[in-house]
């Protein structure tokens, strides 16, 4: 091979070379532009909203409400329930005792003998009646003063919780354990704190609950929990979706339907904090999410 041969296949192999760097950086750009949404959920604060960037939950109460602590309400007391004494039954009332007779002479005939007193017994008050009508009364008497303690102490419960939500300084749609100082409402998860994430990690964690919160709501009962479908959708700066489409099915025509449900009932969910329009975002839709993502 002559010294041009040479130089020809080097700079072939150059040239293939340069192609498959500057395709691989190609490839890198292109997957840089259209990156999904993060599968993994991070922690969103607690209350009513799109609130995603905020970092602690909203309390419950009306702004400007009275700043106040309420103290837990003490369990009530256990009712203590007497033993019904056993009804006495009164002893029979004996006959007086009868005179003794004098001794007989021959001379004295024997006197009669008088026949038993039976008014006595006839008269006799009736002690069990009386006791039972006794111990009725005063059991009447202890549950009503139970009753009426507690009637007192639910109303007081029930006042300690109005003024609890009514005056305490906080939101209309907060939650109990919330900070007074977020004005602005929550992202709908269950933690009063979060701090996790960028605000696009966040605003994209909150995107995709609220996708699989409206699937659940769409979902028909009884389908398989392997079902998989994965859709392609863009968003707008403003978190509108749109072009939504299937590009690998589920195998059930349900779940697809219901995924598009799941779009439709999202809509949008407020602007993005980079104030950018993204195309054919990738995103997996599950039967049976796995906890945590």
């Amino acid at each position: 091979m002559g010294p041009q041969a040479q130089q020809n296949g080097i700079f072939l192999s150059a040239t293939l070379h340069g192609a498959i760097v500057a395709l691989a950086l190609l490839w890198s750009f292109a997957a840089s532009i259209n990156t999904k949404p993060p599968s993994r959920i991070l922690e969103l604060v607690a209350g009513e909203g799109n609130n995603y960037g905020a970092t602690v939950a909203p309390a419950l109460g009306t702004p400007g409400g009275v700043k106040l602590t309420v103290p837990a309400q003490p369990a009530p007391k256990p009712e203590t329930v007497k033993p019904e004494p056993a009804p006495v039954t009164p002893a029979e009332p004996q006959p007086p005792p009868q005179p003794k007779a004098p001794p007989m002479t021959k001379q004295q005939p024997a006197p009669a003998t008088p026949a038993p007193p039976t008014k006595a017994a006839d008269t006799a008050p009736n002690f069990a009646k009386s006791i039972r009508r006794k111990l009725i009364a005063a059991d009447s008497r202890a549950k009503a003063a139970v009753a009426k303690e507690r009637a007192a102490e639910a109303k007081a419960a029930a006042a300690a919780a109005k003024v609890q939500h009514i005056d305490a300084e906080g939101i209309a749609k907060g939650v109990v354990g919330g900070s007074a100082a977020n004005k602005d409402g929550g992202a709908g998860g269950r933690a009063l704190e979060s701090t996790a994430g960028s605000a696009m990690e966040r605003y994209d964690a909150m995107l995709i609950d609220r996708l699989r919160r409206a699937l659940e709501a769409e979902k028909p009962p009884g389908l398989s929990d392997a079902l998989i479908a994965t859709v392609v959708f863009n968003i707008g700066a403003d978190g509108s979706l749109t072009n939504i489409r299937i590009t690998k099915r589920s195998g059930s025509a349900e779940f697809d339907a219901a995924v598009r449900a799941a779009f439709r009932r999202v809509g949008a969910v407020g602007p993005r904090p980079d104030h950018r329009s993204e195309t054919d975002v990738e995103l997996d839709f599950r039967a049976k999410e796995q906890d945590g993502g």
